[in-house]
C-alpha cells in the first residue's frame, strides 16, 4: 500500500528519487563488467530477448548482441546497461534500442 508523504508527492526509494542506470559502449571504456558466474538469465521485453547477469557488486547488467549472446565480459560485447535490477537493465536497453536517438545522445555524453 502506498504511503502518504507530507508534500503530496509519491515516495521514492532513494533520498533524491534517482535510480542509478549506466549505459556503456565498449569503445568508451577498456573495462568490461565483472559478473558472477552462472547468473545469466535472458529477459524478454516486448518479444525481444536480452541476456542479463549479476555483477560482482550486486547490480545487474544487460547487453545486446545480434546472435547468440557472448558473455558480457567477452571482447566482442560492446554495449551494455547496468542497473539495480536485471529487469530495469533489460528494459532500459530495450528502450534505447527502440529509440536510437536517445541511445546516441546518452553515449555521446560519456
Amino acid at each position: 500500500m502506498p504511503r502518504d508523504t507530507d508534500d503530496g508527492e509519491r515516495p521514492t526509494s532513494g533520498t533524491d528519487g534517482h535510480v542509478p542506470v549506466e549505459v556503456s559502449v565498449g569503445a568508451d571504456t577498456d573495462e568490461q563488467p565483472s559478473v558472477e558466474s552462472n547468473t545469466r538469465i535472458d529477459i524478454i521485453v516486448d518479444r525481444e530477448s536480452y541476456p542479463t547477469a549479476r555483477l560482482d557488486d550486486g547490480r545487474y547488467v544487460a547487453w545486446w548482441f545480434t546472435a547468440d549472446a557472448p558473455e558480457p565480459d567477452a571482447a566482442v560485447t560492446s554495449e551494455w546497461v547496468t542497473a539495480p535490477t536485471r529487469f530495469l537493465a533489460a528494459g532500459t536497453l530495450h528502450e534505447l534500442w527502440e529509440n536510437p536517438a536517445a541511445f546516441d545522445s546518452l553515449t555521446a555524453q560519456g
